[in-house]
């Protein structure tokens, strides 16, 4: 049978896991897609240049601004930002959010995610 001590130390030492754990779950669920939301390829979108930015967009943006509201970062459709500010944005970088370079994006890839965004504030 086990002493009070070395079940105490035990579970003490397991605090650390169990604390990371959570994080992971609580990070884990701020990245997925709300189900309200349509994937990329599900959207009808009226120009090619929106179809390109909803498709990057899904693959560079949503893990943070799952279908462009908050998650990991802040809501970025409900943000009445013209989309030149938009653009700068994404180039620069802000806080915690990652700049994306020439090498990441081009910069029609980056119009064409301002262009979905501002899209989206319009329907959303």
């Amino acid at each position: 049978m086990e002493s009070k001590q070395a079940v105490r130390q035990r579970t003490i030492a397991a605090i650390p896991a169990v604390v990371t754990l959570l994080c992971l779950c609580w990070v884990l669920d701020g990245c997925s897609t709300p189900s309200r939301v349509p994937a990329a390829t599900e959207v009808s979108l009226p120009t090619e240049a929106l179809r390109e930015g909803s498709i990057l967009f899904a693959g560079k943006c949503s893990g943070c601004h799952p279908g462009g509201r908050s998650g990991l970062g802040p809501s970025i459709i409900n943000k009445p930002l013209p989309s030149a500010l938009i653009r700068f944005q994404t180039r620069a970088g802000l806080g915690v959010m990652p700049a994306f370079k020439n090498h990441a994006l081009t910069d029609e890839q980056v119009k064409n995610i301002a262009t979905y965004l501002v899209y989206l504030r319009k329907e959303g």
